[in-house]
């Protein structure tokens, strides 16, 4: 088996380990992420490329290609940001969103604490197809009433 050496200039985006050196600089990652989730970021913590978490040994785990949170003027974390690259249709994103989002809420609160104290959750898959095959750039996905799409479930889950 051979391995291509090419030179880090030469890195495209697309490379696994180039898309986690270029999202874990702050001043990459947020205004990427005001710009795609049309929201303002007050300040990001430093982003984790390849952060990983494990449940239980038996478990299946997650690693995430970066993870970076934002702060408040205090030093607070207001909300958490998951940002996943993947290159080729797997067909199996919308359910690999809600495992990210059991595991990354799992590691978001201590034994005891209250479930208010979860801070809003983004999960962004930057793909080259369109997977869901209406012609957008973006797809913004919140939890909502099957009867009434006006009610919104509120727990502060958006995948993109």
């Amino acid at each position: 088996m051979s391995t291509k050496n090419i030179p880090f200039e030469q890195l495209p985006i697309t490379d696994r380990f180039m898309f986690a050196m270029v999202f874990s600089h702050k001043e990459i990652a947020k205004p990427f992420l005001e710009a795609i989730l049309g929201i303002k970021i007050h300040e990001l913590k430093d982003p984790e490329p390849e952060k990983t978490i494990e449940v239980s040994p038996v478990s299946k785990g997650i690693r995430y290609d970066v993870f970076v949170k934002e702060t408040g003027p205090n030093g607070e974390s207001i909300r958490s940001f998951d940002i996943e690259l993947q290159m080729e249709n797997t067909d199996n994103i919308p359910k690999r969103t809600r495992f990210y989002q059991a595991m990354c809420d799992s590691d978001a609160l201590l034994k005891g604490e209250k479930y208010y104290n979860l801070k809003e959750l983004y999960i962004i898959f930057i793909c080259p197809d369109d997977i869901f095959k209406q012609g957008r750039a973006v797809y913004r996905f919140k939890n909502l009433d099957v009867d009434n799409p006006k009610i919104e479930m509120g727990d502060q889950c958006f995948k993109n």
